[in-house]
């Protein structure tokens, strides 16, 4: 055997991800004018211009589309359940009267 083979490189454990009390103990301990607060996604701006150039700027395009159109489906959701909502009261009305008419006939 060669002496590379017989070398084992040791690497350094990796560190235990953060447990949820630290990851809200650092959001609570952020400052408002954080970027992470104050970033508006709904800004163009933010978009680069041209082709995606390398792999950041593609993954940053599709993180950008991403969240756009996560607030499309917060805002749909709303939408649909305030018809929803609409529906329901219009199909309780429509079962009164029915039942009026029943009652109306007999």
């Amino acid at each position: 055997m060669t002496s590379r083979a017989k070398k084992r490189i040791v690497l350094p454990s990796r560190p235990e991800p953060p447990s949820v009390d630290d990851i809200l103990e650092d959001v609570c301990g952020a400052v408002p004018s954080d970027p992470v607060f104050v970033c508006d996604f709904s800004d163009d701006s933010l978009m680069p211009s041209q082709e995606p150039s390398s792999d950041g700027d593609r993954q940053y395009m599709q993180s950008c589309a991403y969240v756009q159109l996560n607030n499309q489906l917060k805002e749909a959701q709303v939408e649909l359940k305030e018809k929803y909502k609409s529906l329901r009261s219009s199909g309780m009305k429509l079962g009164k009267v029915i039942e009026e008419l029943r009652e109306a006939a007999m």
